[in-house]
């Protein structure tokens, strides 16, 4: 047994590779993915201190509402939505010449000679406009879906609530990812 290991394992070790590293990758996804690893103590404390303001629920009622919401937004926005144009947009830029170079700036991909870098800082405001607005209509669903389950009777404005929470909370990582930007560029 262990010679046929052996053996696969050499025949594999001498087989040339026909796979191309570049390390690129789409950056969309690289910020998604920062904001929900390095943000996400920042964006619960703020709304669940919000959500106690406004409703006057004890922390830990409002800590698990803002939880669950903020858990099904970041799977299906925050971090499936932009998977899903990566996706999308890896696949499209296998298309022809000039197309296949436009996913690839829509995508946000950046890799070793992409074209169009000049671009798609720009794709990227607008990809994340669109994942705030998103986020913010997800957990409006979920609040609402939630209360009613749970009988909660919500004496203020839920629009007001999640668009306000909001504001300060993207504020806050807009905030921590320019000292982050000062810091790796040396400014």
């Amino acid at each position: 047994m262990k010679c046929k290991i052996a053996k696969i394992f050499l025949l594999l070790a001498f087989i040339p590779s026909i796979s191309y590293a570049n390390g690129g990758g789409p950056l969309l996804l690289f910020v998604s993915g920062s904001a929900f690893l390095f943000g996400q103590v920042w964006i619960l404390s703020v709304e669940t201190a919000i959500l106690k303001w406004v409703s006057g629920l004890e922390v830990k009622t409002s800590f698990k509402y803002v939880f669950f919401a903020n858990l099904l937004s970041t799977i299906t926005v925050g971090l499936g939505f932009p998977l899903l144009i990566a996706v999308i947009s890896a696949i499209t830029m296998e298309l022809p010449l000039p197309y296949g170079n436009y996913a690839s700036i829509i995508g946000t991909w950046i890799y070793n000679d992409a074209p169009y870098l000049e671009y798609i800082v720009y794709f990227l405001f607008v990809w994340l406009l669109t994942t705030f607005i998103l986020t913010i209509y997800c957990e409006k669903w979920f609040y609402r879906w939630y209360w009613k389950k749970t009988g909660f009777d919500a004496g203020f404005s839920l629009n007001k609530f999640v668009w306000g929470a909001h504001a300060v909370s993207y504020s806050g990582l807009v905030l921590i990812g320019l000292v982050m930007w000062h810091d790796i560029s040396g400014m």
